[in-house]
């Protein structure tokens, strides 16, 4: 799947409390907290050299919590804040860190807002398909159910006409029968 595209984005909204995300959701997310109150992606505070921890030791410390079913609110208040991250370097204005191997860093609001939009255009093309299945399965099925009471007819109409040649064929024995017993009557009784 191709990534987001903020490219049509012109007006962003303040985030509501359907687009906003909590700590532990970041977290998931590979993002962690500055000290300056930023977020920042863990990889690249990884590729800073920063964290020596062995690179498959955060994954399988997330997949065991999810195991364990443990809460993710307990799970927050439990952990203490990160305090080895380093502060980004800060010129003019405020820009967040940018390694060279990822894309450049955009709002996080602006992103969630395009995921959003993007999420309800998703919607909206399903719920256009569902219902155009739906249309064409009520088609087949009238189509259907017509064919049938039209085949139905049709075989209605084939026994009657079968009834009528039985009854005739029957008559028609009958009159043959009658016909030759009066050209070649019955051999006399034999006593």
């Amino acid at each position: 799947m191709p990534g987001v595209d903020l490219s049509r984005e012109t007006e962003f909204e303040a985030p509501s409390i359907y687009d906003t995300y909590d700590e532990h959701s970041l977290g998931r997310m590979k993002l962690e907290k500055a000290p300056d109150g930023s977020w920042v992606r863990k990889a690249e505070r990884q590729a800073r050299g920063h964290d020596q921890l062995h690179p498959g030791v955060e994954e399988e410390d997330e997949i065991r919590e999810m195991e364990d079913g443990l809460d993710p609110q307990r799970d927050l208040e439990q952990r203490e804040p990160e305090l080895d991250i380093p502060a980004p370097h800060q010129s003019e204005g405020i820009h967040a860190p940018h390694a060279p191997e990822h894309p450049p860093w955009m709002d996080l609001s602006a992103q969630i807002s395009s995921l959003g939009t993007r999420m309800e255009e998703l919607a909206v093309v399903h719920d256009t398909r569902f219902y155009s299945v739906e249309d064409r399965i009520d088609q087949y099925q009238a189509g259907f159910t017509s064919q049938f009471e039209q085949l139905a007819q049709r075989i209605e109409l084939l026994e009657s006409r079968q009834e009528r040649l039985e009854s005739r064929q029957e008559s028609q024995h009958e009159e043959m029968m009658a016909y030759l017993r009066s050209v070649f009557p019955p051999p006399p009784p034999q006593p």
